[in-house]
């Protein structure tokens, strides 16, 4: 069926590029830098004088390529690795090889926060009603604060329209998991008036691959949204709310096996695997923009939200003892059920200011973050004489209560300078205020408490004395408080050994130096930057014997180095725009372990690898075509290669001993082991329509991993998907 659909597709796509029609470069180009505008320093400025890497995608971008998953539009964004977490409903970003606990989630200002998550906050909006997305990459923490150590996923949706009464429906097909997904708005603009109400919903299979299906894959989501605003001269008002609901289905986790060792040798296998039937978010914001009001005060801006998360874990543990000593033929199921409901309100006030030469931004943030978790776990094992099997005989309910404050005041500084270099200098004191209010697990200490304050810098110049082209260096600080989830309530969840909180935890802070260039002249499109980047106090678990399990500390740090280069040319005559993207990223992780082994010795271990399981190279390399039809027709096609290089995970082995040399038969080392992840490249071809004025119709077709390559992104846990098409049908009256 492949080679049919190719062999359709090709002569309608030669037969189209030879048109003798106008031809007309349609498509924004995701390098293209000249004329597009940013929020990055959270004002519309000029991506050329920006000092930071931004990676930006608009909405003409997103229409011409069908996704179901916000982070899948950003795959192609240079420095950034797309993850699942083992969850094919929640992936999440990861930016220059940071886990995505590093990066910021912001939707019109707004972050998700979750306090209760070892994997980060994954992306829960509608695709269909997103306006553009901007990645900034490396640490933003004096403009948005905490979680920004990595980056920023700033978000924007999309607003009214430009008739009281307009009306939108799109479709979209994918093959890979037998879904559809339909979103559906209502939208318009009378007198200054300007609203939008929006649904969506999709029930996603399993995901195929070449290895099979991959089983407890699927997931499922809907979405609501209703804004309302006023615009007029000087000023804008609004409210919004927002009702996102899912259910995913998480495969089996992981597979372990223990060496015991000692007086009764033999294997442990443990399996665990996770379900995830809620994961919600609401969100009710305001907000209020003036604009113009003096001939100084260029604009004062003031944004309120209240936010509430809810997530539901299930935790199954099997545990297979070997056939030696009191455990033969025995065997443990243990189940862990959590909920964890965190509301969050904050707001944030900023004042822009126009003072000669100067471009002053001067803000206060505010977020108040309230927990409750509810953990049922198990707390008697009993071994019944003459049973071959073992099992759990009680369970217990135990609740938390636990709340984060954070307060930023922030000022950075935009200072055009002689000789076409503009300087940039910022500032932000962040005052972060948690405690546990009440627990009743005898394990964890009594309503703990942990404050801090951290003043974070920025520092950037950009250069313009040439046309078209712009210069910049960079430093900025990134700094990451504790999350409630690592200071006080720890989990079960992930593997048959509990993850215990520790209080004395530091923040992460890094530092981040960077060089860059732009380069657009209307032509050929450039844009180089060269990062480097060193991370303390990461926080991260290590195996505690005294506690019978792991617990959160500082231990490791990371000193990563690249490089991230986007390049096009689009030749107008023909409309055919060639283009390549290409990221380096080489990461040094340090790392110290305490490794123990059931009835064995416990080592404590330090090591450095750059094997930390992110691809060095990775990239895609593709040509797109752009036509204006004389029949009102516009036709776009993308076809191109994705591709990642090898990428290999070293670390210690906790199933494998040698001995030391020491002498002692009963101390031992651990080996190393290295896991590697073979490199891959897919191709991959999009096509679309679009026509009609005032009834606008659309219709796109893409083809997938053409040849069937079998593949698992880096940091993956769920296999990709195989050859498949997804299909996009919409109109807008």
């Amino acid at each position: 069926m492949r080679k049919s659909i190719l062999s359709f597709l090709m002569p309608l796509l030669a037969s189209l590029a030879w048109q003798t029609l106008p031809a007309k470069d349609l498509a924004a180009q995701d390098i293209e830098t000249r004329e597009v505008t940013v929020t990055s320093t959270r004002t519309e400025r000029d991506l050329f004088v920006i000092p930071m890497t931004v990676g930006v995608k608009t909405a003409e971008d997103l229409k011409w390529q069908p996704q179901t998953n916000v982070a899948d539009f950003l795959a192609d964004v240079p420095g950034v690795q797309i993850t699942d977490g083992g969850m094919a409903g929640g992936k999440r970003v990861m930016i220059r090889g940071e886990s995505p606990m590093r990066s910021l989630i912001l939707i019109d200002g707004i972050k998700i926060s979750e306090q209760k998550s070892m994997s980060g906050s994954a992306i829960l909006v509608d695709t269909s009603q997103i306006e553009r997305i901007e990645v900034i990459k490396g640490p933003a923490s004096v403009l948005y604060g905490s979680e920004a150590i990595g980056g920023v996923i700033n978000i924007i949706t999309k607003k009214g329209g430009d008739k009281p009464v307009s009306f939108s429906q799109n479709l979209i097909a994918d093959s890979s998991t037998n879904s559809l997904e339909w979103q559906t708005a209502i939208f318009g603009e009378y007198n200054g008036f300007n609203y939008r109400v929006t649904g969506s919903g999709i029930n996603a299979g399993n995901r195929m691959t070449p290895g099979g299906e991959a089983v407890r894959s699927s997931y499922g989501n809907t979405y609501f949204s209703a804004r309302l605003g006023y615009d007029w001269d000087k000023g804008s008002v609004f409210v919004k709310a927002d009702d996102y609901r899912s259910v995913i289905h998480i495969p089996v986790q992981s597979e372990a096996v223990l060496t015991m060792v000692g007086s009764s040798p033999g294997i442990v296998r443990t399996t665990v695997s996770l379900d995830l039937p809620q994961w919600d978010r609401k969100t009710f914001s305001a907000g209020i923009e003036l604009r113009d009001l003096t001939e100084y005060l260029a604009k004062l801006n003031l944004t309120l939200y209240y936010q509430n998360m809810v997530k539901d874990f299930f935790n199954l543990v099997h545990i297979d003892f070997p056939p030696v000593g009191p455990f033969i033929g025995r065997y443990v199921n243990t189940a862990v059920h959590t909920t964890n409901d965190q509301d969050s309100i904050g707001g944030n006030l900023q004042s822009d200011w126009k003072l000669g030469d100067h471009y002053l931004i001067v803000g206060l943030g505010y977020n108040r973050d309230e927990l409750t978790a509810d953990d049922v776990r198990p707390q008697v094992l009993q071994f019944p004489i003459g049973v071959s099997s073992a099992y759990l005989s009680t369970y217990r309910d135990f609740r938390y209560k636990a709340e984060q404050t954070t307060i930023g005041l922030y000022a950075q500084d935009e200072w055009s300078l002689p000789n076409d270099f503009t300087l940039t200098l910022g500032v932000r004191n962040t005052w972060v205020n948690s405690r546990l209010r009440a627990n009743d697990n005898p394990n964890l200490p009594k309503n703990p408490s942990k404050s801090d304050s951290k003043l974070v810098g920025n520092f950037g110049i950009v250069w313009t004395g040439i046309d078209n082209l712009s210069l910049r260096a960079s430093w900025s600080q990134g700094y990451k408080f504790p999350p409630l989830n690592d200071l006080y309530l720890g989990t079960v969840h992930g593997s048959g050994t509990p993850t215990y909180p520790n209080p004395s935890l530091k923040p992460e802070t890094s530092d981040n130096f960077e060089v860059g260039m732009r380069y657009n002249n209307g032509d050929l499109n450039l844009d180089l930057a060269i990062f480097y980047a060193l991370s303390r106090n990461y926080i991260t678990t290590k195996n505690v014997p005294a506690l019978g399990g792991n617990q959160f500390v500082n231990t490791d740090r990371a000193r990563t180095v690249g490089f991230e280069l986007g390049a096009s040319y689009g030749f107008d005559s023909v409309g055919l725009t060639p283009y390549a993207t290409v990221s380096y990223v080489n990461r040094e992780f340090t790392d110290t372990k305490t490794l123990t082994k059931l009835f064995g010795p416990t080592r404590i271990v330090q090591y450095s690898t750059t094997d930390t399981g992110t691809p060095p190279w990775s990239g895609r390399l593709g040509v797109k075509f752009d036509r204006d039809l004389d029949n009102g027709f516009i036709f776009h096609s993308n076809a191109y290669m994705e591709w990642a290089s090898l990428a290999k995970e070293t670390d210690y082995d906790a199933t494998t001993l040698q001995p030391n040399g020491s002498g002692d038969p009963n101390t031992y080392d651990y080996g190393f082991v290295t896991e590697r992840l073979p490199g891959w490249a897919t191709y991959n071809v999009d096509l679309g329509l679009e026509w009609g004025d005032e009834h606008k119709w659309n219709a796109s077709f893409s083809l997938r991993n053409i040849f069937d390559r079998r593949y698992t992104r880096a940091n993956n846990m769920i296999e990709d998907p195989g050859f498949h098409a997804v299909a996009s049908v919409g109109f807008e009256f």
